[in-house]
């Protein structure tokens, strides 16, 4: 469903993101308690950006592997990006919310819902401009909390909020791997 035109609420003042977002990257994302808020303009530093909103109360992360480009361009080298990534086949969480995200875009198969294993449904890519149908239909619904399970995911995000990371085996490093988001 295109939603370009949908008018976005502002976030809460005070709550400023980076001008740079992150991609995050996990072979399972598990939203616990998440509740859609909808189409969001968030503050960055220099300008808005259009993103959708989710608070949830804990999320479970396999494999984590975010990236982000760094400020390291020269005349004569490319800029640098960023890794982040969690010891192979270990989760990561987040803990202690509520956890505010602001997402850019978010891709990958719904695998379960409240638990419940869902049939191969294919790959799904949300964005502030188009939404599933479902989807949309939540927005100014009753927040009724869900826990929604993804698998082959890549999550653009703006920022975040609240809630304490828990990386096994965090590992980081810099490289001259072109960032993607």
């Amino acid at each position: 469903m295109n939603t370009s035109k949908l008018s976005a609420a502002a976030a809460s003042g005070g709550q400023v993101v980076p001008d740079q977002n992150w991609t995050l990257r996990s072979s399972r994302l598990a939203l616990y308690g998440a509740v859609f808020g909808g189409v969001y303009e968030v503050q960055t530093p220099t300008t808005t950006k259009r993103v959708l909103k989710f608070t949830v109360s804990s999320v479970d992360i396999g494999d984590l592997d975010m990236s982000t480009i760094e400020d390291t361009a020269t005349a004569n080298s490319p800029a640098k990006t960023f890794h982040v990534k969690g010891a192979p086949g270990s989760t990561s969480t987040m803990r202690q919310g509520p956890i505010t995200m602001y997402v850019e875009s978010l891709s990958g198969d719904l695998a379960a819902l409240y638990g419940i294993p869902l049939p191969d449904l294919g790959a799904i890519t949300i964005t502030p401009d188009t939404l599933p149908q479902w989807l949309f239909d939540l927005i100014g619904a009753i927040p009724i909390p869900i826990d929604m399970t993804m698998t082959k995911v890549t999550a653009v995000q703006a920022g975040q909020f609240g809630g304490t990371l828990t990386i096994p085996g965090m590992h980081l490093y810099n490289d001259d791997t072109p960032y993607g988001g």
